[in-house]
């Protein structure tokens, strides 16, 4: 009786794996016996041997290619979507292959991509040259601000050096810079501490200086030769470190995209409910949840502004507009 063609090659792939384990070694030699493989000749054999290779890699890379698709799926920066994908294929790829160098270079890339995305946008350029003199958020123990957004950003001890870079544009910034910039305003929105934001800094950094390790460029300094000297001998777990990177960034830039901001007004507060009619006209019912309990302490006809999450309609924050009086 016939079987099904899926079946049999699922089986071949079975096959397939339980052969490349050494102890069943003994498993190859009966399937040699009972199917004349040994009495191949050489050349047919070897043909054999890289045809099953191609299959087992092509499906591998088909597992991948999935794993990338379903990773990005509902990333909200879209026109990045396909080469995100492509870059996570390649990232796959070279981790199998253990190929550090090239896996640093495909992550990063990633990671470069979303970064210069954010550093191309006019509100965001918009919100760095607003706020760039103002105090950061990191302050000393006496409470006092430790630095200027501009001076977080730049990031630099030489007076020179910060004097000549401190008026740039941000798409004229180095990526260190970007990335120290997205970190404050989209990653962390400017609530975190510093230690906090510089450890993360630190991790981006560390792929940033592997990123050319293939790379037969000019020689590194100092500085970047002590990072790569600690990062070397340990590269079995950085495989691990700069992938956990990658999602942690990924998953924290999809949050930030995912909110969207709105006002509207109380129609009417009920003891069960609370009705907001949104200016672009769309009807809002809160019923339960901390934003309930929140809600009915407003009454009708006053103002508010609201967060919503994009994709779930969630509300993350709901304040009253305050009246501006003469």
């Amino acid at each position: 009786m016939g079987q099904n063609k899926e079946q049999l090659k699922k089986l071949l792939d079975f096959i397939d794996q339980l052969a490349k384990d050494k102890d069943n070694a003994w498993f190859v030699k009966e399937l040699g016996k009972r199917y004349g493989i040994n009495n191949m000749k050489p050349s047919i054999s070897a043909d054999l041997n890289t045809r099953i290779e191609e299959i087992y890699e092509y499906c591998v890379e088909r597992v991948i290619r999935e794993q990338a698709t379903q990773f990005y799926k509902d990333f909200p920066i879209t026109d990045l979507t396909s080469q995100l994908i492509e870059d996570y294929c390649r990232m796959e790829r070279y981790r199998r292959q253990n190929n550090f160098g090239d896996f640093c270079l495909a992550v990063f890339q990633q990671v470069e991509n979303i970064t210069n995305w954010f550093c191309q946008r006019q509100k965001f350029i918009d919100l760095y040259v607003s706020k760039r003199d103002e105090d950061s958020v990191f302050k000393d123990k006496e409470g006092n601000p430790i630095s200027t957004i501009r001076e977080l950003i730049i990031n630099t001890k030489e007076k020179e050096q910060f004097e000549k870079r401190k008026s740039l544009q941000l798409k004229d910034l180095y990526f260190n810079e970007k990335v120290r910039a997205v970190l404050y305003f989209v990653f962390f929105e400017e609530k975190t501490t510093k230690y906090t934001y510089e450890s993360k800094y630190s991790e981006l950094n560390e792929l940033y200086q592997c990123r050319n390790l293939n790379h037969r460029g000019g020689k590194r300094s100092e500085y970047q030769e002590d990072i790569i000297s600690n990062i070397l001998p340990h590269q079995y777990l950085y495989y691990l470190k700069f992938t956990g990177l990658l999602v942690g960034y990924v998953e924290r830039i999809s949050v930030f995209m995912a909110r969207k901001e709105t006002t509207g007004t109380i129609v009417n507060v009920l003891p069960s409910a609370v009705f907001i009619k949104l200016d672009g006209g769309e009807d809002l019912t809160i019923e339960k949840g901390k934003a309930f309990y929140k809600a009915k302490l407003f009454g009708k006809n006053d103002r508010i502004s609201i967060e919503l999450n994009r994709i779930t309609n969630e509300i993350i924050t709901l304040n009253k507009i305050e009246s501006k009086t003469n």
